[in-house]
C-alpha cells in the first residue's frame, strides 16, 4: 500500500465496518476507538491505533459523513453513516470529495510500523 491510498483504506474500512453492524441487524456501529482500531488494522494491514481511529472519525464527522453518539462514561461511541439522510448517490459523492480533500496526518506512520 502506498501512503496516498491509506487514508481510502481507511476511510472505506470504517465505513463497510458500519454497514456490516447494520446488516447483523444492528442500527448502528458501538464500539471503541481501541476495538476500531484493532478491526481497522486487521482489515487494512496498518497499523491503527486509538488516536488514528479519533482523528479519522473527528474529520468524517465534520465531513458531514458519519454522526457519533456519546454512549456515556465507560461505554462506547455509536457511529453511524448520512447515506439514509443524504440519499445513496450523494453520499458517496461526498465520500468521493472527502478523499480528495482530506489525508489522515498519522498515514506515514501507520504505513511505516505496519
Amino acid at each position: 500500500m502506498t501512503e496516498n491510498e491509506v487514508t481510502e483504506a481507511l476511510v472505506m474500512s470504517f465505513l463497510e465496518l458500519i454497514n456490516e453492524r447494520k446488516l447483523a441487524g444492528r442500527p448502528y456501529l458501538a464500539a471503541t476507538m481501541e476495538t476500531i482500531a484493532g478491526w481497522l488494522s486487521d482489515r487494512t494491514g496498518l497499523s491503527v491505533t486509538s488516536a488514528h481511529v479519533q482523528t479519522l472519525t473527528a474529520a468524517m464527522r465534520e465531513g458531514g459523513l458519519i454522526t457519533v453518539g456519546g454512549g456515556g462514561i465507560g461505554f462506547p461511541n455509536t457511529y453511524d453513516t448520512r447515506e439514509k439522510e443524504m440519499g445513496t448517490e450523494r453520499f458517496w459523492d461526498q465520500v468521493d470529495a472527502f478523499l480528495l480533500a482530506w489525508k489522515h496526518p498519522s498515514r506515514r506512520a501507520m504505513l511505516r510500523s505496519s
